[in-house]
């Protein structure tokens, strides 16, 4: 007889464990969600609920830490951490839905998001799909020559051959950026973005087949974008500055859309950034943003999310949300866009390894897409993920 630690990561890896042992194939799933631990936060709910949540838990099998004011039956709002299985989730959502208190209704609508954040994703954009069931690299074309990466090309032709070797290279989405987003740099205008964005547009639109992704936030340069057949508008401003004429036009053209978090603006957003908890501070953010996309008809399955890594965000704040890139599956494909920022320079150094070490990081703690310029390293190296995934 033989005693082990298992390891489990995933549902997958539970669902293989309980294949191994010869039980019934119609029981594997069922004890799989038995095996995979899901905490859940919960912020700012009413003591009352978050009593009556505790021993619903409780008499699940799970566990709730709470206030110790709940249990004093204090008014009043805490934080509780919900420590259960993905089975004793499914049971949990069942007996919350029928408890009278709105708040715990509102916990029993989300509280199986995690179940469906392991299962198989994708990123729609114009009724067309990237599979995201391993992470897929998006690889990063400049066309500002003040680029923060250095990188900037001003000769369409090398942006055209670098979005060939991209694609050849595995990328499964080229995105071309003609404005710098650098810390401290200056907004473009419009017509200047356009002016220099379209002729190398239309020449790559030619010349790959993966879907194409415009980093902007104005809306007559994504208009012009996807008349010239963009796929994606990858937006640093969430649709804020764009605001419901982008909501519209991105719901109209059926495109894909990247909403991105940043405390304040490029000029200003790297002087002294705070939060009181940054992965709850951005989570709520992209869920807000979210919402307002999905009211002007864009598809959930159009709208991706990127924690906005290195925007307004210390060394410490950006490692935060790596660890917990997972957190934000529940809003929707999520962007990892780690590749050459300044705290990846200061931490591990200027190498390509540094990069393709945090790339796979970010995709390891659960990127669906990786924003890279190395785009050859980091899709060789995410072949690791991927058959770690099919062991």
């Amino acid at each position: 007889m033989l005693i082990r630690k298992a390891a489990v990561n995933n549902f997958q890896d539970a669902l293989k464990l309980v294949e191994k042992t010869g039980a019934d194939s119609r029981a594997h799933t069922l004890l799989a969600k038995k095996a995979l631990l899901v905490p859940v936060i919960i912020e700012n709910i009413d003591n009352r609920a978050a009593n009556i949540l505790k021993q619903e838990a409780i008499r699940v099998g799970a566990d709730a830490a709470v206030s110790e004011n709940v249990g004093r039956f204090k008014q009043g709002f805490s934080n509780v951490a919900l420590f259960a299985t993905l089975r004793q989730c499914e049971i949990l959502k069942n007996k919350l839905s029928a408890q009278p208190l709105s708040a715990l209704k509102e916990v029993s609508a989300v509280i199986t998001s995690g179940v469906a954040a392991r299962q198989s994703r994708i990123f729609k954009y114009k009724n067309k799909v990237v599979d995201l069931k391993y992470p897929a690299v998006m690889g990063i074309i400049n066309l500002d020559p003040k680029s923060f990466s250095q990188d900037g090309l001003t000769n369409i032709d090398k942006a055209v051959e670098q979005a060939v070797r991209f694609e050849k290279e595995g990328a499964k989405i080229i995105d071309i950026g003609a404005e710098s987003s650098r810390p401290g740099s200056r907004p473009l205008d419009a017509k200047t973005e356009i002016k220099r964005l379209l002729p190398a547009l239309k020449k790559i639109r030619k010349a790959v087949k993966a879907p194409i992704s415009i980093d902007t936030y104005k809306y007559e340069t994504a208009k012009a974008a996807l008349a010239e057949g963009a796929d994606i508008i990858n937006d640093i401003f969430a649709l804020q500055k764009g605001g419901d004429k982008l909501a519209k036009l991105t719901a109209q053209t059926k495109a894909g859309i990247i909403l991105m978090h940043m405390q304040g603006n490029p000029k200003t957003m790297q002087k002294a950034p705070k939060y009181k908890d940054v992965v709850s501070e951005v989570y709520e953010f992209l869920l807000e943003r979210k919402n307002y996309a999905l009211s002007f008809g864009i598809k959930e399955e159009n709208i991706a999310v990127d924690p906005g890594i290195g925007f307004g965000k210390t060394a410490s704040h950006n490692f935060e949300l790596i660890k917990n890139l997972k957190t934000f599956s529940a809003l929707g494909a999520v962007l990892g866009a780690v590749s050459r920022k300044r705290f990846v320079k200061e931490t591990a150094g200027a190498e390509t390894t540094s990069f393709v070490a945090v790339n796979l990081l970010a995709a390891f703690c659960g990127a669906n897409i990786i924003r890279a310029h190395d785009v050859k390293e980091t899709v060789n190296a995410l072949k690791l993920i991927k058959a770690a995934g099919e062991i």
